[in-house]
Order: structure tokens, then C-alpha cells, then sequence
């Protein structure tokens, strides 16, 4: 270590912190740690081990999912989502599962999939043909959107998802976890 120059793993946990733009307690909540340690981690006071630094990485990068709406009316919220990243399940009005899929852009994305025509045979009444494929806007009743900044975790989020839902999505995709 130079003369003047912090140990590097308190320079590591400084750097960690530029990186995110946080300070203080909202920097320590965001790696896991105690506010006072990572104050006196930061100020040299202490010295982090190897172990805390990896705990820290782990924290501060661990994927976030935010939820948007959660059963929501369609017609209330699909306009209103947010131009982020993120997955998505419409459902019917008896709550079951119609579609689920995964977004870099949830308001495009889920305005793009009410337009779709759905993939499956849809009975719509007594005097209608069992052959009848309306769009998914004519069926999803309501919706769930959540925000997923990472896409390997939109990925894998999908593909658990479709797999819980396996008789009630008509996605024709499965999904396969990276």
C-alpha cells in the first residue's frame, strides 16, 4: 500500500459506492451492512475483510423486481406502465393465467400483446364458433407487471412462471432457464 493511500478494500467499498451514486445509510442497506460499519469501513476506521467485500458485491448487485401492478385492471393500468424493463401475466375474468411474457419496454410490450391474436380456440358464447380467435384485448380482464432491470433475470422469471402455469398459459413457448 502507497503512503496516503486507503487500503484497497476500503477503496474497493468506496468505488462500489460511486458506482451506485449512494451514501450513507441508503449505501449500507443497499450491500447489507451496518450503517456505523460501513461508515467507519469508509473513514478507515476498520478494515472490511474479503468476506464482508464479497458480501457487499453480492448485495449491491443482487437483482431487483419491483412490482408495478399486481392484478390490476387492464384498461386502468396497461396505459399507464412504465418504459422499463420487466415481466407481465394477463389473465381472464376468472383469474386464470392467459399469457405471461417478459419486456425491455413493459408499456410497449404489453400494448403490442393485447393487439396479438391469441393461439388457441376460444368458445364465446352459444351462438358463436368454437373457431373464433379474438385478440388478447377482448379477453384479459386484468394484469400483473413487474419492473426486472436484468434480463437474465426476466428471463428466468418467465420461464418459472410459464412452468407454474403449464395448463393455463397458451404462450407457445416454454422457456428454458440460462
Amino acid at each position: 500500500m502507497a503512503k496516503g493511500r486507503k487500503a484497497q478494500s476500503v477503496e474497493f467499498l468506496q468505488l462500489l459506492a460511486e458506482m451506485l451514486e449512494l451514501k450513507g445509510a441508503t449505501f449500507a442497506k443497499r450491500i447489507g451492512k451496518q450503517n456505523s460499519n460501513v461508515s467507519d469501513y469508509l473513514s478507515g476506521k476498520k478494515k472490511p475483510k474479503h468476506k464482508v467485500l464479497l458480501s457487499s458485491a453480492r448485495h449491491a448487485f443482487e437483482w431487483e423486481v419491483n412490482a408495478v401492478i399486481e392484478v390490476g385492471k387492464v384498461e386502468k393500468h396497461a396505459s399507464g406502465l412504465p418504459q422499463e424493463p420487466g415481466i407481465y401475466a394477463l389473465y381472464d375474468s376468472a383469474g386464470n393465467t392467459l399469457y405471461v411474457g417478459q419486456a425491455t419496454n413493459l408499456k410497449q410490450e404489453v400494448a403490442q400483446t393485447l393487439q396479438r391474436k391469441v393461439n388457441f380456440t376460444v368458445r364465446r358464447g352459444p351462438n358463436l364458433s368454437t373457431k373464433a380467435k379474438p385478440k388478447y384485448k377482448d379477453l384479459a380482464v386484468s394484469l400483473s407487471a413487474y419492473s426486472v432491470p436484468s434480463s437474465r433475470m426476466r428471463h428466468n422469471l418467465e420461464a418459472m412462471l410459464l412452468r407454474m402455469f403449464p395448463n393455463q398459459t397458451h404462450n407457445n413457448k416454454m422457456g428454458n432457464f440460462k
